[in-house]
């Protein structure tokens, strides 16, 4: 299958596996990032290679000329700034949707975490901006895909750094499910599910569901270490996040999101093959 597709969002995690893996399938996409040091690594990977940002629509005019599918994976990285979820998720997506209809784009591929429609209604600021931005794509004529995915195996790596110090800490009773999923994991299953179906939501977890106290287990054998899990107080950091609202705006949203996941099971379909203690073995190279 011929395919002309763009990542938008290259430069990140996500998206440097995704063009690893249409690269090995013959399919080099077009690649879009917000800097150009971003494309390091990527050079022989990608057809096309373009730096812009998503939330100024004059930069990213004729960015999808010649291309089938755009697969965005677009979204906030960085805690600093006055941008906000909904400048990036849902109107610099708006603006590449907008782009990509006039070019005759044919399909378009978004990605938003497990659980998104509840947090959106219960206020989390990243599910309100994807969630919205979905219900748009829907909309919008084009073939359509939505990936609903498990957290990502990444994250939990930098979690058990604090495994390393000894002590862990979850809201809540840390007895709520998700089903994480390392990064390679996904981008197979992604490109796969972008090549093959369309007008569907497509759940991708990893191949167990795991509650957080299992999550912070893992962390603690990766090092060999007793499992010390101190549990916050879902009530205290409902009040932390009151008081840190009129002073960090992107640090409240990050509560808010955390808080969620700490509240509410978001399992998904059991698609991917690493398990998270393997993983984090070999993401610090500790033998089994």
């Amino acid at each position: 299958m011929n395919k002309r597709i763009l990542i938008a969002g290259v430069g990140g995690v996500l998206g440097r596996e995704l063009a690893d893996v249409f690269h090995k399938r013959g399919l080099p996409p077009a690649g879009l990032a917000l800097f150009e040091r971003e494309f390091i690594g990527l050079e022989d990977k990608l057809s096309k290679r373009i730096a812009a940002d998503v939330t100024r629509p004059e930069t990213i005019r004729g960015i999808c000329e010649g291309i089938d599918c755009v697969v965005s994976v677009i979204g906030i990285t960085r805690l600093r700034g006055k941008v906000t979820h909904m400048d990036v998720d849902y109107q610099g997506n708006m603006n590449l949707l907008a782009e990509a209809k006039r070019a005759g784009v044919r399909k378009f591929v978004f990605i938003s975490p497990a659980g998104t429609e509840l947090g959106a209604r219960q206020g989390v600021p990243l599910m309100e901006a994807k969630f919205r931005f979905e219900e748009d794509l829907k909309k919008s004529g084009l073939d359509w895909l939505i990936i609903r995915s498990g957290g990502f195996m990444a994250d939990f790596a930098e979690m058990a750094k604090l495994a390393q110090k000894g002590r862990m800490y979850v809201i809540g009773s840390g007895k709520v499910v998700s089903t994480p999923i390392a990064v390679s994991d996904l981008a197979e299953l992604m490109a796969a599910d972008t090549l093959h179906i369309s007008n569907v939501y497509s759940s991708i977890g990893g191949p167990r569901d795991m509650t957080w106290n299992e999550i912070c287990d893992a962390c603690f054998k990766v090092w060999g270490k007793p499992t010390r899990i101190t549990s916050v107080p879902v009530w205290l950091c409902r009040l932390a996040l009151l008081c840190l609202r009129p002073f960090s705006t992107p640090y409240h949203a990050l509560g808010k999101l955390l808080l969620f996941f700490s509240m509410h099971s978001v399992p998904t379909q059991k698609r991917g093959h690493t398990d998270l203690r393997a993983y984090l073995n070999n993401f610090y190279r500790v033998k089994p």
